[in-house]
C-alpha cells in the first residue's frame, strides 16, 4: 500500500514539474525597437507623427529665464551659514572641551579649587585661555571618598590653549 502512495506522489511531482504543453518555444530574434537614431520621427527638429502625445520635437536648449522687471523687489539675502564644522570656532581653529571636577568626595567644601563656575572661568581667563562656552555637568562617578564629585565644570576652548588648561589641572574630554 505504501509503495502505491509513494509512486503516485512521485508521478504527481514529475507531472507538476514537467514542461507545459502550451508553453511557447523561446526565439532568439529580438523585436525591432524604435530608437532616436533609427526612427526619423524621434530625430530633433522633426514632427512627431506617431501619435505619442502632442510633443512635436525635442527641445534644443533649456528655456532662458525671463529677467525681473525694474520695479520688482530684490530677493532676500541668503541666511547666515551655520558653522558646518561644530568642532571649530568661528575663526576656523579647532576647539576642545575640558573638564574639572568640583572637588573630591568626603572632602571639606573649603578645599575645592573652584567653588563656582565663575571662578573656574576667571582662572582660565587669567591663564590666557579664551573660554568659548562654559557649563556645569553632572557625571557618573564612583561612590568612594577618593573619587571626584559628580559635579564637573566643562569648558570649550581653542585646541591651541589645551596645554595651558592641562597645566591648571583640567582634563581633555
Amino acid at each position: 500500500m505504501n509503495k502505491w502512495i509513494i509512486s503516485l506522489l512521485l508521478l504527481l511531482a514529475l507531472a507538476a514539474c514537467g514542461p507545459s504543453a502550451n508553453a511557447p518555444t523561446p526565439t532568439t530574434e529580438q523585436p525591432a525597437r524604435a530608437t532616436p537614431t533609427t526612427d526619423s520621427s524621434l530625430q530633433p527638429g522633426s514632427n512627431n507623427t506617431s501619435g505619442q502625445g502632442n510633443q512635436t520635437s525635442y527641445p534644443s536648449l533649456p528655456p532662458t529665464p525671463t529677467p525681473y522687471p525694474d520695479d520688482y523687489p530684490a530677493p532676500p539675502p541668503p541666511p547666515t551659514p551655520v558653522n558646518p564644522y561644530p568642532g571649530t570656532d568661528a575663526g576656523g581653529t579647532e576647539t576642545v572641551w575640558i573638564l574639572h571636577p568640583l572637588g573630591q568626595q568626603c572632602a571639606d567644601t573649603s578645599t575645592y579649587k573652584y567653588p563656582n563656575q565663575q571662578e573656574a572661568r576667571a582662572d582660565l581667563t587669567a591663564a590666557g585661555i579664551n573660554v568659548l562656552q562654559m557649563e556645569t555637568e553632572e557625571l557618573m562617578v564612583c561612590q568612594a571618598c577618593d573619587c571626584p564629585t559628580s559635579t564637573h565644570y566643562r569648558a570649550e576652548i581653542s585646541s591651541a590653549d589645551l596645554n595651558k588648561a592641562l597645566a591648571l589641572g583640567w582634563t581633555a574630554e
